[in-house]
């Protein structure tokens, strides 16, 4: 089971999926590149966000990326703390408990990172019909 897992997904990127199946591309791997590309952002700043609160390396070592999934038409990759695995503590940092206060940082990095994926989603997706046009 995954915590605070981030769903990314291409959503306004449709008409450029579009482009590359024209020009004799794979929507699905043109679509699985740009969401394993766009969720490395998320992935280190969760990485170096929970490293601060080092005692013995297990909750970093519950940290996962998963394979891009597919549901119907959409992608997603899925990014958290395993909470089976020893994530939970992740969850405690970034809420607190009746005796620590909270130090957000899985929040944060969703916020700053939303619009750094999608820029990477458009430049993954734009260089692979660069490649398909040549």
């Amino acid at each position: 089971m995954m915590a605070n897992s981030i769903k990314l997904n291409l959503k306004g990127l449709d008409e450029l999926l579009e482009r590359i199946k024209k020009a004799g591309g794979s929507i699905e791997q043109a679509a699985e590149k740009a969401l394993v590309e766009s969720a490395e952002p998320f992935f280190d700043d969760l990485k170096a966000g929970i490293a601060e609160h080092r005692l013995t390396g297990e909750t970093e070592r519950s940290l996962r990326k998963n394979k891009v999934e597919w549901e119907g038409g959409k992608a997603s990759v899925k990014i958290g703390f395993d909470i089976n695995n020893g994530g939970l503590p992740a969850l405690f940092v970034e809420y607190g408990t009746p005796t620590q206060k909270a130090q957000p940082f899985i929040r944060p990095a969703i916020v700053k990172n939303k619009p750094k994926a999608k820029r990477i989603q458009q430049t993954v997706l734009n260089n692979i019909l660069k490649d398909l046009e040549k």
